[in-house]
């Protein structure tokens, strides 16, 4: 059975990331071919663990995509509660409805039905199935 820790490592192995994000300096955001290296602001060091798992809980890829239907889904589902972290994440969900709009409309539609990590407890010894069936409510394949 996988934890939510194990369940992390893989995904930051996979995506060639920092073992934790949390603690680095810096963070790289990449746009295509482009990268632009970032402060680790305090409001995403608190947020990164949650958003990350977010991901893995939902299954939207490490991709400008994925990010634009995560920062959709994060919106309905409960977003981070910081007003920088709105300001970051409000234009990746719009671009989502312009960019992929059913994929961004599908994840915005689960959200509604989910609840986000912000805002609670967070054990990562905890089994990931288990986390997932507290969270994510399986998106509607129509629109």
């Amino acid at each position: 059975m996988t934890t939510a820790a194990e369940a992390l490592a893989a995904y930051y192995a996979a995506n060639g990331m920092e073992a934790d994000p949390a603690r680095a300096a810096t963070w790289i955001c990449r746009i295509g071919p482009a990268s632009i290296e970032f402060p680790n602001w305090k409001w995403r060091r608190d947020a990164v663990t949650r958003h990350d798992l977010h991901h893995i809980l939902t299954g939207y890829p490490c991709t400008m995509t994925g990010e634009m239907q995560m920062a959709a889904w994060e919106f309905a589902a409960g977003r981070y509660r910081h007003w920088a972290a709105t300001l970051f994440c409000l234009p990746l969900a719009l671009m989502g409805f312009m960019w992929a709009p059913r994929r961004t409309a599908l994840a915005f539609r689960s959200g509604l039905t989910s609840t986000s990590l912000y805002g609670s407890e967070l054990d990562l010894d905890k089994p990931l199935a288990a986390l997932r069936a507290k969270v994510v409510t399986p998106p509607a394949e129509t629109l």
